[in-house]
């Protein structure tokens, strides 16, 4: 009976303790919590840039047209620059070996005319190798061939978007007019699915809102709209792998800083740069924010290790029970480091659900892509349990310690 009556006292003891050591797992928690939504948006952020730089092109190198102001007009043309041209574009054919494709582009400045919707779409002047480049796909008719810029035939191609705001005239055989000049639709683009980026660094086109006329045939345009100065927009070049790159950028470096001068009037932009600094960048932001959560995770410890220090001193009589009915000092150092552990193991289980709460929570309400790894829950679930292990350590030895008869004799 004795025995029955001090183990009651035991349990009810058990149960305040318990409660008192779960609210001291809040601080596993939120650092768990931490752990998974900062890794989340860390990881929808890079998915987000890879996808952005792939549709720029991954075995690509872009050379943009820099905007200049008066005076950088005047310096380039000390230089003796007349900006991108047809010149580079041959130069470049002719003296990069490792080309796929080269794509020479203008942006043309002109709206449309004569319909009922009011559109901005941006207008490309393109040749074939643009569509093969980007692998835009056709959902009726056909793209820019190299006829329709010889030739120099007004036809064009819609984007996705324009198509469809269009209606009934936006389909292949009709005629849309750019400033008054008549172009027949030969082809209609399936849509791309483009998301806009949020990195300032990328320019990503919107295909599904674009308007596509062969490269030459913005000199039927009225003087006003076409661009006065003929300078091409940007030269986009494919290279046969990722190994040559390098030797392609310097290549084309070296040939326009001879065509023009010395003057850097353009840029080049290479998507697979653009990745590896991301990639850099990310690993940084994510160590950030490893660190932040560990920290949350350190003072979790700490209050799990005093609150389990004062459930040893309150245990004292259990402790002193199991030592008297055959319990080793191995056996209570085991029982105090489990309790630790499942206490902590809790704390971090509700931290993932809740962290993938607020992962998807802040998804639909900032509209910033999140993705949850497994990764990032193993992790967690590795930290909390170091946490736990290493906190409940010194409170289980100071349990296993204990003199059996001194803890019976404990009030």
């Amino acid at each position: 009976m004795w025995i029955l009556r001090e183990l009651r006292k035991c349990f009810q003891s058990l149960l305040m303790h318990r409660l008192r050591t779960l609210l001291s797992t809040l601080g596993v928690l939120f650092g768990v919590v931490a752990v998974i939504t900062m890794l989340s948006i860390g990881e929808g952020a890079k998915q987000e840039t890879l996808e952005q730089i792939e549709q720029l092109g991954m075995n690509s190198i872009m050379i943009r047209q820099n905007t200049l102001s008066e005076e950088q007009k005047m310096q380039a043309l000390e230089k003796r620059s007349k900006g991108l041209n047809w010149q580079d574009v041959e130069a470049l054919q002719q003296n990069i070996p490792y080309l796929s494709y080269q794509a020479p582009l203008r942006v043309i400045e002109a709206s449309l005319t004569g319909t009922l919707t009011q559109l901005s779409p941006e207008i490309l002047a393109v040749t074939r190798s643009y569509g093969e480049m980007k692998n835009l796909q056709q959902a009726e008719g056909r793209f820019i061939c190299d006829l329709d810029r010889k030739e120099k035939r007004l036809v064009c191609v819609l984007g996705y978007e324009i198509a469809k705001s269009l209606g009934k005239e936006g389909h292949v055989g009709r005629t849309l007019r750019l400033e008054n000049v008549q172009y027949e639709i030969v082809g209609i683009l399936k849509s791309t699915y483009w998301k806009e980026s949020k990195n300032s660094a990328l320019t990503v086109r919107n295909h599904d809102k674009t308007i596509f006329i062969p490269l030459g045939t913005e000199d039927s345009l009225p003087r006003s709209f076409s661009r006065v100065n003929q300078n091409l927009t940007e030269i986009i070049l494919q290279i046969q792998h990722s190994a040559y790159l390098g030797i392609s950028a310097q290549l084309a470096k070296k040939i326009l800083s001879r065509l023009h001068g010395g003057y850097e009037d353009y840029q080049l932009v290479i998507p697979q740069e653009l990745l590896q600094q991301a990639n850099r960048t990310q690993r940084t932001f994510n160590l950030v924010l490893g660190s932040i959560a560990a920290i949350s995770l350190l003072v979790g410890g700490i209050g799990i290790m005093n609150i389990m220090l004062a459930t040893v001193s309150e245990r004292t009589r259990e402790i002193g029970i199991r030592r008297a009915v055959g319990a080793s000092k191995r056996h209570i150092l085991i029982q105090f480091l489990l309790e630790t552990l499942i206490l902590t193991l809790i704390g971090a289980s509700l931290g993932i659900l809740i962290g993938i709460g607020f992962s998807f929570a802040i998804s639909y309400m900032a509209g910033w892509k999140t993705i949850v790894t497994l990764w990032s829950i193993a992790l967690s679930l590795i930290m909390s349990s170091l946490v736990g292990l290493c906190s409940g350590l010194y409170p289980a030895v100071q349990a296993s310690r204990m003199d059996p008869i001194r803890a019976l004799r404990h009030d």
